[in-house]
C-alpha cells in the first residue's frame, strides 16, 4: 500500500505535484524544489542527496486513494524533516486521512532507521496542526515570520560601525552559553540540544544549503548577542541569539543592525525574512523599526521516535517449591447404621491407687 518511490511514479508526482502542501518555509522561499526532482534523486544511482519519497496507492478506496511523502536528513544524521505531503488537505481528494498513513509509515521507517528525531514546520491552521498532532507530532513553539524587502533605505540613515565578525573556534563555548540563556528548557529538549553530547550550535535549523554564516557580537570581551546568516539567489534567512537576563533594546537594535548591515555588505540580494519565536519578547518593535511586516505564522512540531537501548541484566534461574512427602494411611469405610459395633475398647492397665 505504501513503499517508496519507484521509477514507474514518475506520471504520479507529476499529476499530485501541482496540489501538494510545501512545509519548511525556508527551502520553500530559499531553495525551491520540484517535487519530481526530490523523488529522482533518491534513486538516481551518482545522488547523494539524503532524502526519501513514499508512494501511496490504494485502488477500490474512495476515500484513501494516493499520495506521497518526501522527507530529508538533517544536519544531525539522526534527524529527518517533513518537506511535502500531498494532495494538501484542500485539494479536491485530500484527506487527513492520507495524511495519518503516510505519517504514520514515515514514523516506522525512522525508528528503523534509527533516527531518533522527525521535526515539521507546519502552518499555524488547526486542522493541519491537528492533523500531525493525531500521530504524535507536538508543537514545541510558535513562530510569525516577517519579511523586508528595502534594507538600505533604512540603514543608509544610521552610522554604523561593523562590530560582528564570523565565528571562531574561540566562540563555541561562549555561543554553548548564549543558547542555553536565550532558549527554554522545552524547546532545547525538543531540539536534542540536552540530550546529545557535542551538539551543534545551533541544533536545531541549522539547514543544509551549504550558505551558513554564523557571526558573533562582543562588547569588552563579553558576547552580546549572535546571528546566523543563510542566503541563497532567492533571498536571506536570518535567526538571532541574545541574552534575556537583560533584553535591552539597544542590545536587540545593535543586534540587527549589524545583521542587516553585514547583509549589505556581501551584496546579498532578495527578500529578508526572520521567524520570530513566541518567546522572543520585545523583537516585533524592533523588527517593525527596520521596515519588516508578518508574513504568516508557523508551528515548530517534532515526534520523538522509540529509541532502543540494551542494558545488561542478571539472568536468574527459576527455582520451582518441591511437593512435601506424602505419608500413605489406611482407608476404613464408614459403618452402616444400626451395625453392631466390634471394636474393643482400651482399658488403662495402670489401676489408680
Amino acid at each position: 500500500m505504501i513503499r517508496p518511490f519507484l521509477l514507474g511514479d514518475i506520471f504520479l508526482i507529476q499529476r499530485l505535484s501541482r496540489q501538494a502542501t510545501h512545509l519548511p518555509c525556508v527551502y520553500t522561499f530559499l531553495q525551491p524544489q520540484s517535487s519530481l526532482s526530490i523523488a529522482l534523486s533518491a534513486v538516481l544511482p551518482w545522488s547523494t542527496a539524503k532524502m526519501w519519497t513514499y508512494v501511496l496507492r490504494q485502488d477500490g478506496h474512495g476515500l484513501v486513494h494516493e499520495g506521497f511523502l518526501q522527507a530529508r536528513h538533517g544536519v544531525n544524521l539522526r534527524e529527518a524533516e517533513i518537506v511535502c505531503l500531498a494532495p494538501s488537505l484542500d485539494a479536491p481528494k485530500g484527506h487527513p486521512a492520507i495524511w495519518n498513513k503516510l505519517l504514520a509509515h514515515f514514523i516506522h521507517e525512522a525508528a528503523a532507521r534509527k533516527l531518533e528525531r522527525i521535526y515539521a514546520d507546519v502552518p499555524d491552521q488547526p486542522l493541519l496542526v491537528n492533523t500531525f498532532a493525531a500521530v504524535g507530532f507536538e508543537p514545541f513553539t510558535r513562530q510569525t515570520v516577517w519579511r523586508c524587502f528595502e534594507l538600505s533605505s533604512t540603514l543608509h540613515q544610521r552610522d554604523i560601525a561593523l562590530l560582528a565578525r564570523p565565528r571562531t573556534a574561540v566562540d563555541d563555548w561562549d555561543l554553548q552559553r548564549l543558547y542555553r540563556r536565550s532558549t527554554p528548557e522545552q524547546v532545547r529538549v525538543a531540539e536534542g540540544a540536552d540530550a546529545d553530547e557535542g551538539a551543534p550550535f545551533p541544533p536545531s535549523e541549522n539547514l543544509s544549503l551549504g550558505q551558513n554564516v554564523l557571526y558573533v557580537i562582543r562588547e569588552r570581551g563579553e558576547l552580546i548577542g549572535a546571528f546566523e546568516l543563510t542566503h541563497s539567489p532567492h533571498g536571506v534567512w536570518l535567526r538571532t541569539w541574545s541574552d534575556p537576563v537583560e533584553p535591552t533594546l539597544r542590545t536587540l537594535r545593535t543586534l540587527f543592525e549589524q545583521a542587516l548591515w553585514t547583509t549589505m555588505l556581501n551584496r546579498w540580494g532578495g527578500p529578508l525574512y526572520f521567524a520570530a519565536s513566541d518567546y522572543q519578547g520585545g523583537v516585533s518593535a524592533v523588527l517593525e523599526e527596520f521596515g519588516f511586516v508578518p508574513f504568516c505564522d508557523r508551528v515548530r512540531m517534532v515526534k520523538h521516535t522509540i529509541k532502543w537501548v540494551r542494558e545488561s541484566i542478571f539472568n536468574t534461574t527459576m527455582v520451582m517449591d518441591t511437593a512435601g512427602e506424602i505419608v500413605p494411611t489406611t482407608y476404613a469405610p464408614p459403618k452402616a447404621v444400626g451395625a453392631p459395633n466390634h471394636s474393643t475398647s482400651r482399658v488403662d492397665s495402670r489401676s489408680s491407687v
